[in-house]
Formats: structure tokens, C-alpha cells, sequence
């Protein structure tokens, strides 16, 4: 179950990999950089909060750990 949250984290990185590569050639592109980085911020955290929950998929010892780890960065973002 786990290689899907890989996949997933993979896709995701490459997405916003083109994105950034779009976002240099945008004539004006000030006028979006606030969105950008704001959806870059939320992404990041999206990206933390799959890796936390890789173990829970493995169902391994340290998903309790990982667990209380995420609800802390959750709590912080909120």
C-alpha cells in the first residue's frame, strides 16, 4: 500500500516542478506569486502529512509516533 503514497508523492513533485518551470516564463507573473505561494505552503504540508502516513499504511511500529507528528503540524497550520 505504501509504493502508493510513493507514487502519489512522486506525481505531486513533478507537478510542481512544471509548475514552477510555468511560472518563470510568465510575463506578469507577479500578480500570482501570493497563490503560488500560498498552494506551494499547502503542498508542503500535504506532502509531510503522506510521509507521516506511509508507517500507518506499513502498519509498523511507528505509527503511533508518526500519527501524533502530524496532528502537531496540522494543529500548527490551523
Amino acid at each position: 500500500m505504501s509504493y502508493q503514497v510513493f507514487d502519489t508523492y512522486d506525481g505531486i513533485d513533478k507537478a510542481m516542478r512544471m509548475m514552477r518551470d510555468a511560472m518563470k516564463g510568465m510575463p506578469e507573473r507577479h500578480r500570482y506569486m501570493r497563490h503560488y505561494d500560498d498552494l506551494r505552503r499547502s503542498v508542503a504540508v500535504l506532502l509531510i502529512l503522506l510521509e507521516e502516513a506511509t508507517p500507518w499504511l506499513d502498519e509498523t511500529s511507528r505509527a503511533e509516533q508518526s500519527t501524533s507528528r502530524a496532528k502537531t503540524l496540522l494543529d500548527s497550520i490551523r
